[in-house]
């Protein structure tokens, strides 16, 4: 490829070259008179040209055949010609002699009639980067700024800009007066643009006299000048603050523009040049305009970023502004609607607006529960969003509470688990945290406990009752709401058989049964003659089978579960109405019988189930009731048992139970999505007692230098103390260190041709970069590296055909795209011709593993948002655990730092808040400092034979992987247990076993080898 396509071409066409033809046939077609063959013939070119081949002879028939056509598909493609040819003879840098001949037919395109031809060779010098090709064209461009079609005048003055930008204003002293001129005529409105850009970029105090002189006429002219008014504002505005108020008068004028870049515009530099409330709330008000009127999502989210970052550094103004920001939960996009909670919630939530946001969320969860709603996609999720924010925000201003919790409690009774398991957490911390609320609530959930069908909210519901319930009358009317949805008494087993079994055993009953008997009688007819009559008997078992038909009775939820094996919630039952039973001295001894036949008829269940017996859990749980509940009368207990029975009592009745729920309640408020009244922290930046004090309105302003974004930086100060060379040179050396050991060697040292390869992960792009070295004595030609893929990658660029002379080296790049996160292979050959051989010859290159760590983001996560997806996921890839590794901290930490999975819980929240954007690779000190925080785990790990971890991470595709590691160390000190990877798509569960297995071996040394 020439060296002009490689650093100036900004024409990119792929094309499948095949037999690239000679310089002769292309040539003769040059040649020929017809227009269109002409055209095809030069288009053929271009393409060769741009893939890398090379027709340096073609460019004198070009200036004599080409040059003289008028059509205007010709000269299109001959500019482009003009911008991919080299220009300067090989090896120098000295234009050729046939570039005089190309000066003069550019002078003559610009001093055409049509204005096309005029207005695209105005655009191609643009992109001309040589002088001494521009220096003749200098009078023929300026005269262009007053030609009579708009395209040409626009296009002149990007190019004397071009010119100005890169040759400095020198070579064309009058351009900016020029400018001005045309500027203050000119009626078309892409032209002012961008005559107002190059005085931007050029001439800053023309513009901004330009701008102060035309102040209240900004308003009325068209979206792309006034967006480039602001561009203005923004630079003039951070280097000086002459004019600052005079400017800000003007962005305050356009942000009530129709225009929505305009808008967003304005906005954007309110918050940016201005932290007065005026200005903030103005902003604030265009975010909130852009985020309510605008249909597309991806234009929702890009504002809720922007009032994100306004609300962390400016709260008191966003809080008005909470219940316009709640507008947008009309929005359907699920991520729309968690970003405006994300927002709303938390700090700008106060007494003031705490009751208009609970009855807008209470609006919304009624909303769900309608006819249409329900059939909608992701209401389900949007309605436990929604109980999500309401236990926040009543949990921490409870006179909030009693009027959203009873609407609550009807999801209870919903078939999603985990919308009433959110329901009866929230329920749980009101009533451990508010006395004046317990009494209602659990009065409540008396009443419909007989309608839940979760098992996991019938043990929640039954354990606040143990532990809550204090006065008689509300514990009498809860045992027998309990006792109702169990009834009818005794539980026997063979009621958990299926009404298909039912209905099959009464009809082989009825098989069985005797058929029925037929006599024949003698009888006198009417008129006295005899006759004979049949008779017909019934069977025995028919009258059984009339009397025993009886309507089966109603079973609730609560008894189905409690026949079909639920043993945690049977042992619940026990524990809840023997607490209940103990804490009333009155209770009618009927209902203490019930309460015992049904503690009795539990642990009948749980010692004839298949999966029970006499020494599992449950049946020693309810065995511990039942004594508990006889402790009292006399009973036939030794004294073990009585003993045991008292410890028990003693720990119901001491209060620990409540102080755990306090700690756990603590520890969840810590972990809360959104936390009610407080303030975010916003990270500051420190600076040390030694570093130079920069003052901006003193700094020296050389020409447009100071306009740049560096204007805080103290880079002369640094340069003199030489810590900025010093630390660019050792980050250098970091990033040299981190490329060598990821290169990868695809040939061997003594193949003809050495490759190395370097892959580069870039979002969904990798860009594999190949370093071709030829190692023999001889110019090897038409060296190309032909790669295959394996797995979800797609190859989209492969590397060009290169020549290398003997002994030479060349870089060449291919990119490949990522679909999904799943271990990659790439592999292929390289193949060369050498001027002694007939034939290509060829290497095969080794294979390229894609890691799958490099599409591994570390994430965090909530144990209930775990939980709920680790029941949901579908696909599950079990490891056998086989390391020699014997210490579990280690494996551990070895485990989560080789693939990027953080510990689900506690320190899941601190993690995010201290570095939210930490994308990279978990660290060994990152992983100690989550084992550190996790205490339960850590003790554990220092205490106990077994482990049992949770572990989470998120993919670049959004994918979520989960995992649970269970260790064993056994008694010679070797590991054993299984690490279980569930994911939604079987890809990632099943890479990610994969690179379990292979790293849980050996702990890695720092040289990236296994032990």
């Amino acid at each position: 490829m020439s060296q002009e396509v490689e650093k100036y071409c900004t024409v990119l066409i792929n094309h499948e070259k095949g037999v690239p033809p000679t310089s002769e046939e292309l040539a003769k077609k040059l040649e020929n008179k017809k227009d269109s063959i002409k055209a095809e013939a030069l288009e053929e070119l271009i393409l060769l040209m741009i893939n890398g081949e090379s027709y340096p002879k073609l460019l004198m028939t070009i200036i004599r055949f080409v040059v003289t056509c008028n059509d205007h598909r010709v000269k299109k493609l001959l500019q482009i010609y003009w911008e991919i040819v080299d220009k300067c003879k090989e090896g120098t840098n000295d234009l050729k002699e046939e570039m005089i001949l190309v000066c003069n037919a550019l002078r003559n395109d610009l001093m055409h009639a049509n204005e096309y031809v005029c207005g695209s060779t105005l655009r191609l010098l643009c992109k001309m980067k040589y002088y001494r090709i521009l220096e003749p064209l200098k009078e023929a461009v300026l005269r262009n700024l007053g030609h009579r079609h708009s395209y040409v005048r626009r296009n002149a003055v990007m190019c004397v800009f071009s010119i100005v930008k890169h040759f400095g204003v020198e070579v064309l002293p009058e351009a900016p007066e020029d400018i001005e001129q045309l500027l203050l005529v000119e009626g078309d409105l892409s032209t002012k643009r961008n005559a107002f850009l190059m005085l931007l970029n050029c001439d800053q105090d023309r513009a901004i006299k330009y701008v102060l002189s035309l102040q209240d006429q900004v308003s009325s002219m068209g979206d792309i000048f006034q967006l480039s008014v602001l561009e203005l504002v923004r630079k003039v505005c951070r280097s000086s603050t002459v004019n600052k108020g005079r400017f800000l008068r003007i962005v305050f004028d356009l942000a009530s523009s129709s225009s929505t870049a305009v808008s967003y515009d304005c906005a954007s530099s309110l918050v940016t040049l201005s932290s007065s409330p005026v200005a903030i709330h103005q902003a604030a008000q265009v975010y909130v305009q852009l985020l309510t009127e605008q249909s597309d999502n991806n234009v929702k989210l890009i504002v809720l970023d922007r009032l994100r970052e306004v609300q962390k550094h400016h709260k008191q103004v966003m809080e008005g502004m909470v219940m316009d920001i709640f507008r947008a939960l009309t929005c359907p996009s699920l991520d729309v609607r968690k970003k405006v909670m994300d927002i709303c919630l938390g700090s700008l939530v106060s007494q003031r607006n705490i009751k208009d946001v609970v009855a807008l969320l209470k609006k919304e969860v009624i909303k769900t529960l309608g006819y249409e709603a329900t059939s909608t996609e992701g209401n389900l999720e949007y309605r436990r969003l929604l109980i999500r924010a309401l236990h926040a925000c009543t949990g921490q201003y409870p006179e909030q509470a009693q009027n959203v919790m009873f609407l609550l409690m009807d999801f209870l009774t919903e078939s999603d688990q985990t919308t009433a398991t959110e329901v009866v957490m929230f329920l749980r911390e009101l009533i451990a945290n508010y006395p004046d609320l317990r009494m209602p609530i659990l009065q409540r959930l008396s009443e419909c406990i007989s309608e839940v069908s979760q098992s996991r909210v019938l043990r929640g519901c039954l354990w606040l009752f143990g532990e809550f319930c204090e006065e008689a009358s509300l514990i009498e009317s809860v045992i027998e709401g309990i006792l109702a949805a169990i009834r009818p008494l005794p539980l026997v087993a063979e009621e958990s058989t299926s009404s298909k079994e039912k209905k099959e055993s009464n009809s082989d009953a009825k098989k069985e049964t005797k058929a029925p008997k037929i006599t024949t009688k003698t009888v006198v007819l009417a008129d006295g003659t005899y006759g004979t009559q049949n008779v017909i008997e019934k069977a025995e078992g028919d009258e059984e089978e009339v009397t025993h038909d009886k309507p089966e009775v109603k079973k609730t939820p609560f008894r189905t579960l409690l026949l079909g094996g639920d043993f945690l919630l049977s042992a619940m039952v026990g524990v809840a109405l023997t607490r209940l039973s103990m804490k009333v001295s009155s209770l009618a001894v009927a209902t203490k019988n019930e309460v015992l036949l049904v503690i009795v008829n539990l642990l009948k269940l749980a010692r004839q189930h298949n999966c029970g017996g006499e020494s599992c859990d449950s049946a020693v749980r309810l065995t511990q009731c039942i004594r508990a509940l006889s402790a009292g009368q006399a009973s036939g207990l030794s004294e073990g048992q009585q003993a045991a029975t008292k410890l028990v009592m003693g720990d119901w009745q001491s209060g620990r139970n409540r102080n755990q729920l306090a700690k756990v309640l603590e520890l969840a408020t810590q972990n809360s999505e959104w936390a009610m009244g407080q303030q975010e922290e916003v990270e500051e930046k420190s600076v040390p007692p030694e570093e130079c004090i920069v003052f901006r309105q003193l700094r020296e302003r050389k020409g447009n230098a100071a306009s740049g974004g560096a204007m805080d930086d103290d880079d002369d100060f640094s340069m003199a103390k030489g810590s900025s060379l010093a630390g660019q040179a050792a980050a250098d050396g970091a990033l040299f260190a981190e490329r060598l050991a990821k290169v990868q060697q695809m040939t061997g040292l003594a193949d003809p041709v050495y490759v190395e390869a370097f892959l580069q992960v870039h979002s969904f792009d990798l860009v594999l970069e190949l370093l071709i070295v030829n190692r023999t004595n001889e110019t090897l030609q038409n060296v190309v590296v032909e790669l295959s893929t394996q797995g979800d990658l797609k190859l989209v660029d492969r590397p060009t055909a290169v020549t290398l002379a003997a002994g030479q080296q060349m870089t060449v790049y291919a990119s490949i795209k990522v679909a999904s996160t799943e271990t990659g292979i790439i592999f292929g050959y390289v193949t060369y011709e050498k001027k002694s051989a007939a034939d290509k010859e060829c290497s095969v290159l080794n294979e390229l593993h894609v890691d799958i760590l490099d599409y591994i983001e570390r994430s965090w996560i909530g144990e209930l948002a775990f939980r709920t997806m680790w029941s949901e996921f579908e696909w599950e890839n079990k490891v056998n655990i086989n390391t020699s590794i014997n210490d579990v901290g280690k494996y551990l930490e070895h485990i989560m730092r080789n693939t990027n999975m953080s510990i689900v819980g506690r320190s899941y929240k601190k993690g995010a808040q201290k570095d939210p954007k930490k994308k990279g690779k978990l660290s060994a000190e990152d992983v100690q400092e989550m084992l550190k925080e996790a205490v339960g785990i850590k003790k554990l790990i220092d205490t106990s034979s077994f482990v049992a971890v949770n572990l989470y991470a998120k993919s670049i595709f959004g994918e979520d992987a989960l995992a649970n590691i269970s260790i064993e160390k056994l008694q010679d000190g070797r590991l054993t247990g299984s690490c279980r990877i569930r994911s939604r798509t079987q890809g990632i569960a099943l890479s990610l076993g994969d690179r379990i297995t292979i790293v849980q071996r050996g702990v890695q040394t720092p040289n990236g080898r296994q032990s």
